[in-house]
C-alpha cells in the first residue's frame, strides 16, 4: 500500500500531505493529478465558506503556489483605471478586501472586451509599462489575468502578479481555467449568502423570528419532580438509541402504561408534552452544535419520518429544521 501511494504521488507524498494541510510552498512541484486533487479539495472547502474571508484567500494562496506568482487579486473593475479587492492572496504586502487599487487602461479595456471568460496570458512584449495593477505603493505586473463572468454576480478579474512576465505551460492554463471556474461559483454563491443575511435579519427586526437565546428558553426543560421527573429523566436517556413511546418509558418505570397516565394526570402532566419539550430541547442541540442531518435528527428523535419531524419543529418555532439552522449557524 505504501509503495502504491508513493507512486500516486511521485515519490513524494510527504509533500501532497503538507499542501493538503494548508502549506503550499511546494505545491508548485506537485504532479499534475494532485495538483488538481488538491485545487478541487479548496474549492469544496472554499464553495462552502467563502464568507469567511480566510477561505477566499487561502484559494488565493493555492494558486499562487501553483503558478508561482508573487500575488493573486480577484479584482471588481470599477473604473476606467481602478478596480475592488473581492479577495486577495496572503503573504508580504497582502491587501484587504473591499480596498481599492489602480489598473491599467489598456489591461482593464482588453479583458473587459471578451464577451466570455478567457484565460489571458502575456508574453514578454506585451507585459510592459502599458500594462500594471498598482497597490500598497506597488506597482505589479500581471502575468496571467483571467475574466470571470459570475451567473449572477458583476465581472470580476483574477489577476496573478509576479517580478517577471513568463509563458504559462497546459498544466498551469488548466489550473487557471479551474480555479476560474471555482471562483465564479464561490461569487455566486457569495451573494446569495449576503441577500439571505438581508432577509434574515429584516426578519429579525420585524419580530418574525425570536433571538436563538429566546428559543432557547422556550426549549428549555421543566423541572419536575417524582414520577413526572423520572419520565423526563427516562425519555433524556433514551434520546438518540431507543424508542421514546409512553409503553418504553412505562417499561423502564416498571410501571403499566395505564398507571403511568394516571401518576401523570394526577399532577396535571401530559406525556406527549414532556416528550415534545425533550424533542425541541435536544434538537436544537442536534441542529446548532452537532450538525447532524434532518433525517438523523427525526430517527434519533423517534419521529416516523422526515415530514413527522419538520412539522413538529415548525409547531415549535414556525420554521422549518433546515431554516433554523440556516438562520442560526450564522449568527451564533
Amino acid at each position: 500500500m505504501v509503495v502504491v501511494l508513493k507512486t500516486l504521488l511521485n515519490g513524494d507524498p510527504e509533500r501532497f500531505t503538507a499542501a493538503r494541510a494548508g502549506d503550499f510552498s511546494q505545491a508548485h512541484l506537485l504532479t499534475r493529478s494532485d495538483k488538481v486533487r488538491l485545487l478541487y479539495r479548496n474549492l469544496v472547502i472554499s464553495v462552502h465558506g467563502f464568507l469567511q474571508e480566510s477561505h477566499g484567500n487561502k484559494l488565493l494562496d493555492l494558486g499562487c503556489s501553483l503558478l508561482c506568482a508573487d500575488q493573486a487579486l480577484l479584482l471588481k473593475p470599477l473604473g476606467a483605471q481602478s478596480a475592488l479587492v473581492v479577495a486577495a492572496s496572503s503573504g508580504e504586502g497582502s491587501l484587504a478586501a473591499g480596498k481599492q487599487v489602480g489598473v491599467s487602461g489598456e489591461l482593464l479595456g482588453r479583458m473587459l472586451a471578451f464577451k466570455e471568460p478567457v484565460n489571458r496570458v502575456l508574453d514578454s512584449a506585451e507585459a510592459g509599462e502599458n500594462f500594471y495593477v498598482e497597490y500598497n505603493g506597488r506597482v505589479g505586473r500581471p502575468f496571467a489575468t483571467t475574466l470571470i463572468t459570475p451567473i449572477a454576480s458583476d465581472t470580476v478579474m483574477l489577476c496573478f502578479l509576479g517580478a517577471k512576465p513568463r509563458e504559462l505551460s497546459s498544466d498551469d492554463l488548466e489550473i487557471l481555467e479551474l480555479l476560474a471556474e471555482g471562483v465564479a461559483c464561490m461569487v455566486d454563491i457569495q451573494k446569495a449568502q449576503a441577500q439571505r443575511r438581508i432577509t434574515d435579519q429584516a426578519m429579525f427586526a420585524s419580530g418574525a423570528v425570536k433571538s436563538l437565546e429566546e428559543y432557547l428558553q422556550q426549549a428549555k426543560l421543566p423541572e419536575v419532580f417524582g414520577v413526572p421527573g423520572r419520565v423526563l429523566e427516562a425519555l433524556q436517556k433514551r434520546v438518540g438509541h431507543s424508542g421514546l413511546s409512553i409503553g418504553d418509558v412505562a417499561d423502564d418505570l416498571n410501571l403499566s402504561k395505564r398507571t403511568l397516565q394516571r401518576r401523570l394526570q394526577q399532577q396535571d402532566i401530559n406525556f406527549a408534552d414532556l416528550r415534545d419539550q425533550v424533542r425541541f430541547h435536544t434538537s436544537i442541540d442536534y441542529l446548532i452544535n452537532q450538525h447532524l442531518s434532518i433525517d438523523s435528527i427525526s430517527s434519533s428523535l423517534d419521529f416516523s419520518d422526515r415530514t413527522s419531524f419538520t412539522n413538529a419543529f415548525k409547531r415549535w418555532t414556525s420554521l422549518s429544521p433546515s431554516t433554523f439552522r440556516k438562520l442560526f449557524r450564522d449568527y451564533v
